[in-house]
């Protein structure tokens, strides 16, 4: 039920959260025989244990998901002094009640359900936290820096070397609508800040179309993040305060985030899986021309081995 949600969230240095199994599609009526002696009607029949081998299904699905893997990949980051952000672990842990559901971080009730579609209220911490989380203290460098080593500062000068602007966590909440369209799911999410951090307000659209062939699995997808003024301004603004040399005063306007994601994985068994991911953002203008900004886009990607429980 929440198989394009994961990737929106930024990702810490050390341990992030990743789904890219998606969630199992509605069962079909299918008509079998279990008998070992069918009767002259039943005889046309497929074998119910051919058709499902018991070592593929249960008769009651655990609302739990649990999952833990290792691997590699970054997350760029795109502020003035901001390092990259390296990725070595995924973990997956999350609950799906009959209305209740936690799902890596997030906590959400489900409204109202169709046919196809799931409308939720959910709440959970706002997606641009990897950038300015403390755990980006930690990161591991890959190699000098490209501005000058041991012998670039004449003896007795000393530089201070300028960064972003703190920011605390923002806790969003909302409504969350997901629609299932033919083969394609889409995924709206509409939230609020409900920590009186900014008070702004943050619009996520996607569209995605998972493909399966036998053991592989392709999911592409593309969407777009709005982002309110109050809430653009407080992730990549700079106040009066905050100024300083090489870090001048701004003020950030409502932004257009579009981006592309894709994810390739491949099942070995139900257990183990070959896991990959791909996903480009492109930063509105009005977050490029911020001082405490040095890049325009963000750009993740991550491959690693997977065991869900």
């Amino acid at each position: 039920m929440k198989a394009f949600r994961y990737w929106r969230e930024a990702m810490p240095p050390v341990l992030f959260t990743l789904c890219l199994l998606p969630a199992p599609a509605r069962a079909e009526p299918v008509e079998c025989i279990t008998s070992s002696e069918p009767s002259t009607a039943e005889q046309t029949l497929p074998s119910c244990e051919a058709l499902f081998p018991e070592h593929l299904y249960t008769d009651a699905q655990s609302p739990w998901r649990v999952g833990f893997g290792a691997g590699y990949g970054q997350r760029s980051n795109p502020l003035l002094g901001g390092d990259d952000i390296p990725i070595y672990g995924i973990v997956q842990l999350s609950y799906f009640g009959e209305h209740f559901f936690f799902d890596n971080g997030d906590v959400g009730w489900m409204m109202a359900e169709g046919r196809n579609w799931n409308l939720n209220l959910i709440a959970g911490v706002g997606g641009e936290r990897s950038f300015f989380s403390f755990l980006n203290d930690a990161s591991i460098s890959f190699g000098p820096g490209l501005d000058g080593g041991a012998g670039g500062v004449p003896d007795g000068e000393q530089t201070v070397e300028v960064e972003a602007p703190d920011r605390d966590l923002v806790i969003d909440g909302g409504l969350e609508l997901i629609w299932e369209l033919g083969g394609s799911e889409v995924l709206l999410q509409a939230l609020n800040d409900i920590s009186g951090k900014h008070d702004g307000q943050e619009v996520w659209l996607s569209w995605g179309a998972p493909r399966r062939w036998g053991a592989w699995e392709f999911n592409p997808s593309v969407g777009v993040t709005w982002m309110s003024e109050r809430a653009a301004d407080y992730y990549y603004g700079v106040r009066a305060s905050e100024a300083q040399p090489g870090l001048p005063a701004y003020q950030a306007d409502a932004a257009w985030n579009p981006f592309l994601r894709f994810t390739l994985s491949y099942s070995f068994d139900s257990h183990w899986h070959l896991v990959s991911v791909f996903q480009h953002e492109k930063l509105d203008g009005t977050i490029k021309d911020s001082s405490s900004v040095v890049d325009d886009e963000v750009t993740t990607g991550f491959v690693g081995l997977y065991y869900e429980f």
